[in-house]
């Protein structure tokens, strides 16, 4: 009889832990726990944490029709080994969040294109009959790895082609960091971080950024469900 209600209170703190996680924003599909004899080993997927967006341009007035962009690789403007391929890279990740959220109707991407300067990206973005450029600096960025923390901020400029004036200007960042793993009664609680966390972060960044955008471009009744 012991025994038997030894094992009941053992399966409910369990769960009252495994609900405390996901209360606190950390528990997702993805995450898992392996049973074994003794502590459970219970992981999560790290959280990016962030603030929302700073917008300090933005268009009066929405498009009448959705209007179609080409996207730059980012510029990695701090000092770093290799930055046009990290710049490239973070716009892929940029440019394949933006289309599959299909924030324009057509969104072209230049890999192979380092920023001109605006008067030649104009000119390129009119003989390929596009409406708007867009195009993102990475002032900060540090990497940690799978095991350290990663941060990195980004800002955003959107031009209009016909006119070459600025009309959207946002900040954002974020940021991925490891925890040591907390101890409780019945199970031990691990943060797992991916192996490139840059590569989330800019996805999640992304996502926040194409909710303003799609919204004035597309007229979207509800915003995008951007990872916690």
């Amino acid at each position: 009889m012991l025994t038997k209600t030894f094992d009941q209170i053992t399966v409910l703190l369990l769960t009252l832990i495994m609900l405390a996680v996901g209360a606190c924003g950390y528990f997702k599909p993805q995450d898992h726990w392996e049973p074994r004899i003794g502590p459970q080993e219970v992981y999560t997927d790290a959280p990016v944490f962030r603030n929302e967006p700073i917008v300090s341009v933005h268009p009066a007035d929405a498009p009448a029709s959705a209007m179609t962009a080409m996207l730059f690789p980012f510029q990695v403007t701090q000092p770093m080994d290799k930055p046009l391929i990290l710049g490239r890279a973070l716009g892929r990740v940029f440019w394949q969040t933006w289309n599959q959220a299909q924030v324009f109707p057509t969104f072209l991407y230049e890999d192979e294109t380092i920023w001109p300067g605006l008067a030649r990206a104009l000119a390129l973005a009119r003989s390929k009959d596009v409406d708007l450029i867009v195009r993102g600096e990475v002032p900060y960025f540090l990497s940690g790895g799978s095991k350290g923390t990663t941060s990195l901020g980004l800002s955003l400029e959107i031009y209009e082609v016909r006119g070459g004036q600025r009309i959207w200007v946002m900040e954002h960042s974020g940021r991925m960091e490891p925890r040591p793993r907390r101890d409780f009664i019945v199970a031990h609680h691990h943060r797992r971080l991916p192996e490139e966390p840059a590569f989330s972060i800019m996805t999640v960044l992304a996502c926040d950024m194409a909710n303003h955008v799609g919204m004035w471009n597309n007229n979207w009744l509800q915003s995008l469900p951007c990872p916690k």
